[in-house]
């Protein structure tokens, strides 16, 4: 005899069998007991679930002549009748291959047939959201008035797709995803039927990789079956997911979560050389992040993993070094990247360029990595500027004697020079009325002495103000000068003198005799 998986060998044939889906099984259940049976079902969830194997159960149990807690009891003579593979009471349709209006004209035909050797004529038709929009239509009057004998059971991954009209005349069960919990146990129970040895963290594995569909995890599990014949273990199930290396993605994350690119990008050439594709990576980098940020927040984290407790310890490690906000980042990084590389020409570049912007929260400006570049700081300030919480103490930094440049003498630059650099102080000291009068004054040096020269009374009298004389000498202050000084203006004194000797003429000879000619 040919070998059968182990998602058809271990089929339940009963409602005991149907793992997870509780709520379905006991409005189901209540309906055989009770004898309140609708004409259409509609089974709708996730695929693996249990939808067909549950219209299998439900299409025998309402033919059973004694029922037991629901289920078919497999003896009486309806039930051995539909055992047999040939009998055409339980109609089973494949929507995908047989969608056209014809295929449903015919079902149409052929319900009105009543049943052979049971009392309902069940129709499982699976995919159904494949049928055509005139496959539809014909099938609408069938469902609104169906024969007495007929029952429908549709069965669909994607009610959405459903016609309201083909909705509002079923009873709907949604199949929710199988627990891991549960799934481990039942591949557990299978194992140990079969006499394969074990680790429960590699059951686990199995569960977890799943995704809550018991047929996608029983498959794993018969894979992992005939992969050795010695104990299953953790890495085993590891290699045949073909998941990365667990030690270098342990690597990878954590020189990622350190900032250190170069560790980060030679990783990924050692992945790359193993032939694992960006995608797969991408898949690894998300789960060892989320397994981190469940450790960082969960107290019974590995009751949720089920990582063998070496692993566990080296992820508690990563997790201890890093905040929440900086995990949560590099999740949804990495998250947008495995829609990235569905359209990218170059995988490894989108890759190796998410893989840098997430180790170096500067180069982020989402509001997630800022809070991790913060929560940095914070850290590095409890660790090196204060020695203790209770008694702040700032360390101050060491303060190094200013070194005074040396002074310029003055008789070895010109007087244009000191001019120019007299300006140039005064505007940056602030002293704008001093620079302006100044524009217009000379200045002269003999020697180391440096000489203002005022063009007008005026101006001689502003230089010899003492507040003025101050900043002067302080934006003199670079040059090593012997004295400062200011001339009188000479033109002032000789009209002065002349003015002095014309009134004296003028007392002498009289103001009407002495005429000045300028």
């Amino acid at each position: 005899m040919a070998y059968l998986a182990l998602y058809r060998r271990y089929r339940p044939t009963g409602f005991n069998g149907i793992i997870g889906q509780e709520h379905v099984v006991k409005t189901l259940v209540n309906q055989i007991e009770t004898g309140r049976l609708g004409h259409a079902y509609l089974f709708t969830g996730t695929r693996g679930t249990g939808k067909t194997s549950t219209a299998k159960i439900f299409a025998k149990a309402i033919n059973c002549e004694s029922p037991v807690n629901g289920s078919p009891c497999g003896k009486c003579a309806a039930c051995k009748a539909l055992a047999d593979p040939s009998n055409i009471d339980v109609v089973e349709i494949d929507a995908a291959s047989n969608n056209g209006v014809n295929e449903i004209r015919e079902l149409r035909e052929n319900v009105q047939f009543p049943p052979v050797s049971v009392r309902y004529k069940v129709y499982i038709i699976d995919e159904v959201h494949m049928l055509t929009g005139a496959a539809f239509n014909a099938l609408l009057k069938t469902l609104e008035e169906p024969p007495k004998h007929a029952v429908f059971i549709l069965a669909t991954t994607e009610a959405h797709k459903l016609p309201a009209t083909i909705l509002s005349r079923c009873m709907r069960f949604d199949f929710r995803l199988v627990p891991t919990e549960k799934i481990a146990q039942l591949i557990s129970e299978i194992y140990d039927e079969q006499g394969k040895k074990y680790k429960k963290e590699a059951v686990f594995a199995i569960a977890r990789a799943g995704e809550g569909s018991i047929r996608d995890a029983l498959s794993i599990a018969d894979t992992a079956l005939s992969y050795s014949d010695g104990e299953l273990t953790y890495e085993d199930v590891n290699e045949i997911l073909g998941s990365s290396n667990t030690e270098l993605i342990s690597e990878f994350t954590e020189k990622l979560l350190e900032g250190d690119t170069g560790a980060v990008l030679s990783v990924i050439e050692s992945l790359a050389r193993l032939g694992k594709s960006m995608g797969v990576l991408t898949k690894d980098i998300t789960n060892i992040v989320r397994n981190l940020l469940i450790i960082k927040t969960c107290k019974t984290a590995n009751d949720i993993l089920g990582l063998p407790e070496n692993r566990f310890g080296v992820l508690r490690d990563i997790a201890d070094k890093v905040s929440e906000a900086r995990l949560i980042r590099v999740l949804e990084i990495f998250a947008q990247v495995e829609n990235e590389l569905r359209y990218a020409t170059a995988p490894r570049v989108v890759f190796e360029t998410a893989a840098i912007k997430a180790a170096r929260p500067e180069t982020d400006y989402d509001i997630d990595a800022l809070m991790s570049r913060v929560k940095a700081l914070e850290d590095k300030l409890s660790g090196g500027t204060f020695v203790s919480a209770e008694k702040p103490t700032e360390v101050k930094p060491e303060v190094k004697p200013e070194v005074k440049p040396e002074k310029v003498a003055a008789e070895t630059v010109s007087a244009e020079d000191v001019k120019g650099k007299l300006l140039f102080n005064l505007r940056s000291n602030g002293s704008e009325m001093l620079w302006n009068a100044m524009q217009k004054i000379g200045v002269n040096k003999v020697g180391g002495d440096i000489i203002l020269i005022p063009a007008t009374a005026e101006d001689y009298a502003l230089l010899n103000i003492d507040a003025n004389r101050e900043k002067i000498e302080v934006a003199l202050s670079e040059f090593n000068y012997s004295s400062l000084s200011v001339k009188e203006p000479t033109a002032e004194k000789k009209l002065s003198e002349i003015d002095d000797a014309t009134e004296r003429l003028k007392k002498i000879f009289g103001e009407d005799i002495v005429i000045v000619k300028h």
